[in-house]
């Protein structure tokens, strides 16, 4: 395999991991919120190749390649009817910023529910 077919197949292999799914994972919605996970995607690729002569004489190739890449998450997008919150993946952990997230969640839909109930009653 020649170098330029090496690095055709590389980047080739690279270009089907990683897409916008990738970057913006799939959506999660829990009591009308919808949380999306955005990632960082780091990636890497290299190859070489050569041909030269033995001590007898015969010609010969040589080549190689290879590839690496990193997701990281980076934030969540927290979606509501309200408004859209950005919360960064910094220096606290993914479970402890959703923590911080879910009783919010959980308050709004109690409320809402409330008022749901309120409506039903009045309405017979």
């Amino acid at each position: 395999m020649q170098v330029e077919e090496i690095l055709k197949t590389v980047t080739d292999r690279v270009a089907t991991m990683i897409s916008t799914k990738t970057v913006i994972g799939e959506s999660i919605t829990v009591e009308g919120k919808t949380i999306i996970p955005v990632t960082r995607v780091s990636f890497g690729f290299g190859s070489g190749g050569g041909e030269g002569k033995g001590k007898t004489g015969d010609v010969g190739t040589g080549s190689g390649g290879g590839a690496g890449a990193v997701i990281q998450p980076v934030a969540f997008l927290v979606i509501s009817k309200e408004d859209v919150r950005v919360f960064a993946v910094q220096g606290k952990g993914v479970i402890a910023q959703l923590s911080e997230v879910i009783p919010e969640i959980m308050e709004k839909y109690r409320s809402i529910r409330e008022e749901q109930v309120k409506e039903e009653h009045h309405g017979t």
